[in-house]
């Protein structure tokens, strides 16, 4: 299961959980420069740009599956976070599952002076899905595309994760792209857009590491319960024969449907 967090500190920090276990985070970030533009300059790249600190992620090993255990991160210098309360999924091949999928959330602060769009609808979501997660009856989140909205005015992402915090930390928490993360003229997006405002997934992909095979790549399969999930990227060429519909095709023949008969295919 992985942790990840944003710091003000670029050294390493840990993730302490369970029974004394702990393990040490990898410390990456992105630049103005990895902002995608064109002949005029997008909002990521000029005025939309936020230097976004340091995201340190982490994966915790040896964890039995449908089960509670506590963890925090942080360091001595840094500091610590308080200790949160996680529930691992079901293992691939059990007999249930319970989750929640959406898409298109976005987020909104209480007061929406702060941002140039937002989506009053998303604080509603999150409070619902808390009372959800917090009565037990959620194993895991996905959220299909279209995560914060920031198009560009990269500090809303600090908005949006604020937001998910509640659900996000204390359970498993799946995400795929949509345009508003990857869309951007001349970017080898399908549709040729200015719907990312220039982050041309950078921001999504540093902030939600899903277990892709590489970067600008966003497509992946995971198991849980008696599902087996197919996450596709929309915004990646997906026509015969392209390399995500051959991943997709491979993928879903190795199906062992009398292990997973659900196979639920989302992007």
């Amino acid at each position: 299961m992985r942790i990840t967090w944003v710091s003000g500190n670029d050294k390493p920090q840990e993730v302490q959980y369970g029974d004394g276990q702990s393990q040490t985070s990898q410390v990456t970030t992105f630049t103005q420069h990895d902002m995608c533009s064109s002949i005029l300059k997008s909002p990521a790249s000029d005025f939309g740009w936020h230097d976004p600190g340091y995201i340190h992620s982490a994966v915790m090993t040896g964890l039995n599956p449908s089960s509670n255990f506590t963890y925090r991160y942080g360091s001595d210098s840094a500091g610590w976070s308080g200790r949160i309360t996680f529930r691992t999924p079901p293992a691939g091949g059990s007999d249930e599952l319970m989750f929640i999928a959406f898409g298109d959330m976005g987020k909104a602060p209480r007061d929406p002076s702060l941002e140039h769009f937002i989506q009053p609808g998303s604080i509603s979501v999150i409070e619902a899905t808390a009372n959800e997660v917090s009565s037990g009856y959620v194993d895991s989140i996905f959220h299909i595309g279209d995560i914060s909205y920031a198009t560009g005015f990269l500090v809303e992402w600090d908005f949006f994760l604020h937001l998910i915090y509640p659900v996000a930390s204390a359970t498993s928490y799946m995400t795929a792209i949509g345009n508003h993360e990857r869309d951007y003229v001349s970017s080898g997006s399908v549709y040729i857009t200015p719907d990312s405002g220039g982050e041309c997934g950078v921001p999504y992909e540093t902030y939600f590491p899903m277990p892709t095979a590489e970067k600008d790549k966003p497509w992946y399969s995971i198991e849980q319960g008696s599902v087996h999930f197919t996450v596709i990227s929309t915004e990646h060429d997906w026509t015969e024969k392209s390399e995500q519909y051959n991943w997709m095709n491979n993928d879903m023949a190795a199906v062992d449907r009398s292990r997973t008969p659900w196979l639920i295919s989302i992007g």
